[in-house]
């Protein structure tokens, strides 16, 4: 096992392994053809594609993170750099594209961006599969502790409200309740804090009022980080993530810059780029890592796609289903190698045991995301878009009368 997480081996076979997955439903069923058809010329392809590669990094960081902590009873980031930031960088890359596609949103709309339409889009967008997924945690946390209340109401519902703001406190006195899903809904926390201070942010740059409108949005901000940061403090290094995917919404809008993004020299540049952060570091929450994956990510953001890497249909649709695969994969994770081992009597610390549970995983990842996505991503966008129609149009009355 050691060849297969001393080398890129492990990253190359489950790569693969998802995206023959991908092709297959892609060649098998209609539906999800034409999805991909849908939506491809509605947004950047390359950050598409960009997203897929990213959110299995994250699922093949975790994977290794386990494979560790059975073999060594050790949990903790990966020694080996490619590992460890095939999952850091990944986050990072995930927090440009956020910043990216909002910010540019901002300063193409103005004064005339539509706040109500941008909250309503991103609780629908958020919420119908993360309340799923915290529906799933706390039926598993009572079944493994057979059915027993093992804590007051009071305390269980306080818990259940902090993880709907994505904070992971014990479920149920259940220790370590957030292992469940491989603490992965940190990060929402520093995407809830993006959205919520983008308006002060684009009062401070883009709109640009008095100073006493400056006062006011700089206090709102630190209001925010206060309130967002309220039981675990929100760290300044990792919010300046952010600053790689509004440097690209500028990027793009030079055309001399897009133009030269566009080049074989500038999918070089990435490329190298990226080698350099995957090897030469081991986190990507520092100044040097974050300036050569911005570098990166302007590329990409260019509409570079790597040389067909990112063009190809399977993984644009990984990166549709990015999402899913992102929130679902821990729970996954934990059933394949908590859970099912002791049904099977199977040795994951043994290789070929645990790659064939890497490899079936693997393929149910893309299936079960492929699913959650046709039905109940995608509707719960729907459900977003006809809310605030209602809304609109109980305003609009409302005006009128």
């Amino acid at each position: 096992m050691n060849l297969w997480i001393s080398t890129p081996l492990l990253a190359v076979a489950v790569y693969a392994t998802a995206i023959a997955t991908t092709t297959a439903l892609l060649r098998l069923f209609p539906r999800v053809r034409e999805s991909l058809v849908s939506t491809g010329s509605q947004r950047y392809a390359s950050i598409d594609g960009l997203r897929g590669y990213l959110a299995l990094g994250v699922f093949i960081h975790h994977t290794v993170i386990i494979w560790i902590a059975l073999t060594t009873g050790v949990v903790d980031v990966p020694s080996n750099k490619f590992y460890a930031q095939i999952g850091l960088a990944s986050v990072a890359l995930f927090f440009m594209v956020t910043g990216f596609l909002f910010w540019g949103r901002l300063l193409k709309q103005g004064k005339e961006h539509d706040w109500l339409a941008f909250a309503v889009s991103r609780l629908f967008r958020i919420y119908p599969l993360y309340l799923l997924l915290l529906a799933v945690v706390v039926l598993s946390v009572f079944h493994l502790q057979g059915w027993s209340l093992m804590e007051s109401p009071t305390a269980l519902l306080k818990h259940l409200a902090l993880w709907l703001t994505f904070d992971r406190p014990d479920i149920n006195g259940y220790p370590q309740t957030g292992g469940l899903i491989a603490n992965v809904t940190w990060t929402l926390n520093y995407e809830l804090f993006f959205y919520m201070t983008l308006p002060f942010f684009g009062a401070l740059f883009i709109y640009r009022g008095g100073w006493q409108k400056t006062i006011l949005a700089i206090l709102a901000i630190v209001l925010v980080y206060k309130l967002i940061g309220w039981d675990h403090s929100l760290r300044k290094h990792i919010i300046m993530m952010f600053l790689g995917g509004v440097a690209a919404a500028y990027w793009v809008r030079r055309p001399a810059l897009v133009a030269w993004g566009q080049t074989r020299l500038a999918g070089i540049v990435a490329l190298v780029a990226l080698a350099l952060t995957m090897s030469l570091f081991h986190k990507s929450f520092a100044t040097a890592p974050l300036v050569l994956l911005t570098l990166f990510f302007v590329v990409v953001a260019s509409g570079n796609t790597l040389f067909g890497a990112l063009r190809l249909a399977s993984v644009r649709w990984l990166g549709e289903i990015s999402y899913s695969t992102y929130l679902l994969h821990g729970f996954l994770l934990w059933l394949a190698t908590r859970q099912l081992p002791g049904l099977m009597h199977l040795d994951l610390r043994d290789t070929v045991p645990f790659l064939s549970v890497v490899a079936v995983s693997t393929v149910l990842l893309v299936i079960i995301s492929t699913l959650s996505f046709s039905y109940i991503e995608k509707p719960g966008i729907e459900a977003g878009k006809q809310v605030l129609l209602r809304l609109r149009s109980r305003r609009a009355n409302a005006t009128n009368l």
